[in-house]
């Protein structure tokens, strides 16, 4: 960011495994180029986001165009264009499927309107084989930053975990350990990532055990519960921003 002069910002194409790393990477780019004044904001809002769903018929294309459109207007309120930035939360049907010719109305969008400063949030399987095609279609269109979101280690959520129970004067037995361990390593992150899911864990455990005063300071194997993202679960999509509905 130090690097980029005022006026001169180019999009964004942010890739990883989790959405909510997407987002929450997404949220802190945003508000450092916000702080940092990196384009001419001009607009009811200096920034704004939409969820962009996989299709491809020109109708559900169209639908996305319109709740775009939509969106851009409401940014822009009275001024003649808006000047800031669009965070476009893709769905990972994106990278699974790849590039096709309905994408052409959103690319055209982009090239039209190069006073603004789009994040793409790409969510990605491992290995997906049309990320790279996709990610060329965009790059054709201004200049973009390509950054892989990545989401901490197993070994490095356990110690935030043990550590922060430790600070709040809790202990963690080795079973538990393992056994919070073992749900990280087969859960799937796509939707939370186990940085955030340890951490609104340890908070729950924690309030568990401040409504039962007279249990020891201590975390065992029965209080970690099963987490949430495990291969039989199948958790409902986390959108942020204006969602752009297609039936």
């Amino acid at each position: 960011m130090n690097e980029i002069e005022p006026g001169t910002c180019p999009n964004f194409y942010l890739w990883g495994e989790s959405v909510s790393k997407l987002e929450a990477d997404a949220k802190e780019l945003t508000a450092m180029m916000e702080m940092d004044k990196v384009i001419p904001f001009q607009g009811a809002v200096k920034s704004f986001s939409i969820f962009m769903p996989y299709y491809e018929n020109a109708g559900k294309a169209e639908q996305f165009m319109y709740h775009l459109r939509e969106s851009y207007s409401i940014a822009r309120d009275c001024y003649d264009r808006y000047q800031g930035i669009l965070i476009v939360e893709c769905s990972e049907e994106w990278s699974k499927f790849g590039y096709n010719p309905c994408l052409e109305q959103f690319l055209h969008f982009i090239r039209e309107h190069r006073e603004v400063c789009f994040l793409m949030l790409m969510p990605t399987e491992k290995n997906a084989k049309y990320q790279e095609v996709l990610f060329g279609e965009f790059s054709k269109n201004q200049l973009w930053i390509r950054q892989k979101c990545e989401t901490m280690k197993i070994q490095e959520c356990m110690t935030l975990f043990c550590e922060d129970a430790e600070r709040s004067g809790y202990s963690v037995t080795e079973e538990a350990k393992q056994k919070l361990s073992g749900l990280l390593e087969t859960r799937n992150e796509m939707q939370l990532d186990n940085e955030t899911l340890v951490l609104q864990l340890i908070r729950q455990i924690q309030l568990d055990k401040l409504m039962q005063p007279e249990t020891e300071k201590q975390i065992g194997e029965e209080d970690i519960r099963t987490v949430s993202g495990l291969p039989e679960k199948e958790m409902p999509r986390k959108e942020i921003g204006f969602r752009a509905e297609i039936g």
